[in-house]
């Protein structure tokens, strides 16, 4: 009868890591330090915002196409012509633009060709009688009780007729 050698037995050594001796991934430093970055942007733009208020320093929009002063429109009397075409801006009708159905090839740049029909020239969004953007042409019929109309982003506007 055969005998099978004897195996040494080997006991394993088990050790156990507590969580601290664990690694940490470096994603989470990386989180980390992102969200500290941000966080550090943020109350620099906070003190840049406060220095600039307490200056009392203020940011002034362009002006808005403004009509002639009323001694300027008497001066003029009803000789003026006014113009038959028109770039960007707010124009007050009867002063600064006639009356009239106007064409514009479409958009100047990136964004399309914005327009509005104003009932005057407040700029609330309450005054908006009609309004469109649009990719291409675009023709719009200014009424005489307009109060005004502003074009944005398109190309010269011209009466046709």
């Amino acid at each position: 009868m055969a005998v099978a050698p004897a195996v040494p037995h080997v006991q394993q050594t088990t050790t156990r890591q507590t969580l601290k001796d664990a690694p940490v991934p470096k994603q989470k430093r990386t989180t980390t330090g992102a969200l500290v970055l941000l966080l550090i942007a943020a109350v620099g733009n906070l003190v840049i915002i406060a220095i600039v208020v307490s200056r009392g320093e203020s940011v002034t929009a362009p002006p808005i196409h403004a009509p002639p002063a009323p001694a300027m429109r008497s001066a003029l009397g009803s000789a003026a012509v006014l113009p038959s075409s028109f770039g960007e801006g707010r124009f007050v009708v009867g002063t600064d633009i006639a009356p009239g159905t106007y064409r514009t090839t479409g958009k100047a740049g990136h964004y399309d060709c914005y327009w509005e029909r104003l009932k005057d020239s407040s700029g609330t969004s309450e005054s908006i009688i009609a309004n469109s953007l649009a990719p291409g042409p675009a023709t719009v019929t200014i009424d005489k009780a307009d109060g005004a109309f502003q074009t944005r982003w398109c190309r010269p506007w011209t009466r046709v007729n």
